[in-house]
């Protein structure tokens, strides 16, 4: 039966933000609005803004009014793939998207917000980009992305919201209002790299050297000189650290991140920090790092794992350096491993 009350999809809402609306529109958690749509599925134990698969979405459509292609626009799977250059499969960590770390309703974090859309809305949604891991700001109000809670530092946990919470800007512990957070400034240079991602995935095409590649080669690029800076950073008294540094892109132990997590899992403050080395990387000619690169002696091996392939448009790079092996991967494959279940 069609819900009482309708509940439009919003501009750029994910499908978790919908979800959450749509419950307390309806007077009840988004817990048991859920358990009456799908009665048998844990919903809240895995990522649904990654998608509704097909075979759920009948109940759904039916009980909201909304038409499956509108859902399927909203989530995040076509993206995410367009990023990879592969099909993602389901339970494994999305490269670029920001992993929730659930463990059963439990999240660790993944979802972020701006204050001021907040404040601005008339009704407080998430908005999809907000997952995407190299968001780290917001372009429109020019501030720092939040990804906990101000008063009491819980990660933002919408679906944890019950029915007496009207609304899902506000913290599902201890009730702060997220409208009410101090905003910090975004710098232009903090602001430079998500720009840069936002206008390759917008226009699916890039261009590195003068060449014109794919959406997923540049993301395998940026993927690619986010692990250099990081590998330098473990090393910052290196002269692979002071290649860099000769740049223009200074290394500090700080930017190493303390828990050593993978980047999609990483917190907006160490996130931020990484992605301005990248973009200040990305907008030096490749002849020039190169050469850089080979002044100081630095070894192929110290710039990436030789188990992983790098990037098709870095191979003449990396075959110039010193200790540098025979390549014969030539196209970017998926991960044959089976990475930890988190997502």
């Amino acid at each position: 039966m069609p819900w009482a009350l309708n509940v439009p999809l919003l501009h750029d809402e994910s499908l978790s933000s919908w979800l959450v609306r749509a419950a307390l529109r309806q007077g009840c958690d988004p817990l048991v609005l859920t358990g009456a749509i799908w009665p048998k599925w844990r919903v809240w134990t895995r990522d649904i803004d990654r998608e509704i698969p097909d075979v759920r979405m009948s109940p759904l459509k039916n009980a909201s009014g909304i038409s499956s292609s509108e859902f399927q626009k909203s989530a995040l799977r076509y993206d995410c793939e367009r990023i990879a250059g592969y099909s993602l499969p389901e339970t494994r960590t999305w490269p670029w998207l920001l992993a929730l770390g659930t463990r059963n309703r439990t999240h660790r974090g993944g979802q972020q917000f701006c204050p001021l859309c907040f404040m601005g809305d008339l009704v407080p949604y998430l908005r999809r980009h907000w997952r995407l891991a190299w968001h780290t700001g917001c372009s429109v109000h020019g501030v720092q992305l939040v990804d906990e809670c101000p008063a009491c530092k819980a990660p933002i946990e919408p679906h944890r919201l019950i029915a007496e919470d009207v609304h899902l800007a506000q913290c599902s512990r201890c009730k702060y209002d997220f409208r009410k957070t101090m905003c910090t400034a975004l710098s232009l240079e903090e602001l430079a790299f998500q720009k840069m991602a936002d206008r390759v995935l917008k226009n699916d095409i890039a261009t590195v050297g003068g060449n014109s590649i794919a959406v997923a080669e540049w993301f395998s690029i940026a993927g690619f000189f986010l692990s250099v800076v990081r590998r330098a950073s473990r090393r910052p008294e290196s002269a692979f650290a002071d290649a860099l540094g000769s740049l223009g892109i200074p290394i500090t132990a700080s930017m190493m991140p303390l828990s050593g997590l993978s980047f999609e899992l990483l917190p907006a403050s160490e996130r931020r920090e990484l992605l301005v080395a990248v973009k200040r990387l990305l907008s030096i000619d490749l002849e020039e790092t190169v050469k850089t690169f080979i002044n100081a002696d630095v070894k192929a091996t110290a710039l990436h794992d030789q188990r992983k392939p790098p990037p098709v448009a870095l191979l003449p790079m990396i075959a110039l350096l010193s200790d540098s092996p025979a390549v014969t991967h030539c196209y970017r494959t998926p991960p044959s491993h089976e990475p930890p279940r988190i997502f």
